[in-house]
């Protein structure tokens, strides 16, 4: 595989799980890394492990104007940014019917609007030179229906058809969009399911692999769609899911 040596990678989500590992495995293929979470930056920094020259930013990324700041500052310090990773989410459960509409609007805002809000500033600077590629994050869930997580999976679903538009939208221009879809990974987002009685054991069933998913499973697809070892895919879903969306297991 080709590496990221000397490309600028802003990952957001960047303190912990799926970006903190995203983080570490770009830095280990050369990249200089822009690693961007709501958390503060002491915590970004441990949870990423991140180099002297990377730039740390504490931001929510439904925030337009911290965003339009955050690129600001990485355009100033290194001059471009090369690959945009989103992996900023959170997970609300409940049906349609419980769910109140704050969780809702919250859900969808930061998975959503904050994904559509950081890529459009970041392609605004990859068509000034005609390059770039972005990788978001879905889930096995985005791909079809489950119980009691509307807002998650209505959410995840949205992400899959940004990344169709976005890729369509600029294709012609060199900037490829891609798209992750994880599935049942040991992450802190997940530490739920570990609660929930038997259930962990019976969705760990479900996949083909029968076990969890590691967050460096899925960074290293990501690293993947970020290099020039994908340079002819774009508009693409990888699920990263142990076999889960594809095959039939039942406990």
């Amino acid at each position: 595989m080709n590496g990221l040596a000397d490309k600028v990678i802003m990952v957001t989500g960047a303190a912990s799980g799926i970006g903190a590992a995203t983080c570490k495995l770009a830095r280990e293929a050369g990249a200089i890394i822009v690693a961007v979470d709501r958390s503060d930056e002491d915590s970004i920094v441990a949870g990423a492990q991140t180099s002297d020259n990377a730039l740390v930013v504490s931001l929510d990324v439904t925030d337009e104007e911290g965003i339009n700041s955050c690129v600001e500052a990485a355009i100033s310090q290194f001059g471009k940014i090369d690959g945009l990773v989103n992996c900023a989410g959170i997970s609300i459960p409940g049906s349609a019917h419980s769910i109140d509409t704050d969780a809702w609007d919250k859900t969808l805002s930061i998975h959503v609007t904050g994904t559509f809000l950081v890529s459009r500033r970041v392609v605004q600077e990859m068509l000034k030179v005609k390059s770039g590629a972005i990788v978001n994050t879905s889930s096995v869930y985005g791909l079809s229906g489950g119980r009691g997580n509307v807002a998650y999976n209505t959410a995840k679903g949205g992400i899959l058809q940004l990344t169709r538009s976005m890729a369509a939208d600029y294709g012609s221009a060199g900037i490829r969009v891609n798209c992750v879809s994880p599935g049942y990974i040991d992450t802190p987002m997940s530490s739920m399911l570990k609660n929930a009685g038997d259930f962990a054991d019976k969705f760990v069933r479900m996949h083909a692999l029968q076990r969890p998913g590691q967050p460096k499973e899925v960074a290293a697809a990501s690293i993947f769609l970020l290099s020039d070892s994908s340079s002819y895919i774009t508009a693409a879903n990888l699920p990263v899911d142990g076999g889960f969306s594809s095959t039939h297991i039942i406990p």
